[in-house]
C-alpha cells in the first residue's frame, strides 16, 4: 500500500514539475536540479528519507536514457546496476530518486527511481538493507553537462559507522569520477545514481 501511495504522489510532482518547466527553458544536453516549492518539498520531505530530482534537456539526437543504482563499500563496486531501467526521451524529463523506510525493523527500505518524459513515467523500485547506524550524508551538484562518452553521476547517499565529521562528495567527483574514486574509500557504503544518454 506504501509503494501505491509513493508511486501516486511522485506521479502528481511529476506533472507538476512539467508544468513548471514548460516556462523555464534550458541550454540542451544538460541536467540541472529544480527549484522545488514549498508544497513539493514538504511532500518529499514526508514520503521519503532521501530525494533527488534532477532535470534533463537534450538535443532530438539523444533517443535513450538509462538509470541505476550502484553499491560501494569502502571503495570498491559490490553492486552494479541495481535497478536499471531505459527508455525513450523526447527533449526534456526529470528523474525522480527517492528512499523510503518501511514498518518492519530490518532496517530495510524502498528505493524509488523513476524517469518522467514525453513518454510517460518509467519506474523501478527495490528493496535494499541498510544499516543505519553511524552517520550518513547526501548530495548532488546543482548542475550536469552530458557527455556521451560516460556515464554520469547524479547522486550519492553515503554512510559511515564513525562518528567524525563527514561531508558530501565533492563537485570535482561528479565531474571526473574516474579520477577521484579514492573518495569512496572514506565511507563504509556509497549509493550513487548514475545514469547514461544514448543516441
Amino acid at each position: 500500500m506504501k509503494k501505491i501511495i509513493l508511486s501516486i504522489i511522485i506521479s502528481l510532482l511529476s506533472f507538476s514539475l512539467v508544468a513548471c518547466k514548460a516556462d523555464d527553458p534550458k541550454p540542451e544536453n544538460t541536467l540541472s536540479v529544480p527549484k522545488l516549492s514549498a508544497r513539493e518539498k514538504a511532500i518529499l520531505e514526508n514520503t521519503s528519507k532521501h530525494f533527488f530530482l534532477i532535470d534533463f534537456n537534450v538535443d532530438d539526437t539523444y533517443k535513450e536514457i538509462s538509470v541505476w543504482v550502484e553499491k560501494y563499500e569502502f571503495g570498491k563496486l559490490v553492486e552494479d546496476e541495481k535497478g536499471r531501467m531505459t527508455t525513450g526521451v523526447e527533449k526534456n524529463g526529470t528523474i525522480i530518486f527517492t528512499t523510503s523506510k518501511t514498518d518492519d525493523e530490518q532496517d530495510l527500505s524502498m528505493f524509488n527511481i523513476s524517469i518522467q518524459s514525453d513518454d510517460g513515467i518509467t519506474t523501478a523500485t527495490f528493496p535494499e538493507t541498510i544499516d543505519e547506524k553511524g552517520s550518513s550524508v547526501w548530495g548532488s551538484p546543482s548542475k550536469f553537462n552530458i557527455n556521451n562518452t560516460k556515464k554520469l553521476a547524479l547522486a550519492s547517499i553515503c554512510y559511515s559507522s564513525g562518528d567524525e565529521g563527514m561531508h558530501t562528495l565533492s563537485n570535482d567527483f561528479y565531474n571526473d569520477m574516474d579520477r577521484h574514486m579514492e573518495e569512496l574509500k572514506e565511507y563504509d557504503v556509497v549509493y550513487l545514481l548514475r545514469s547514461e544518454f544514448t543516441k
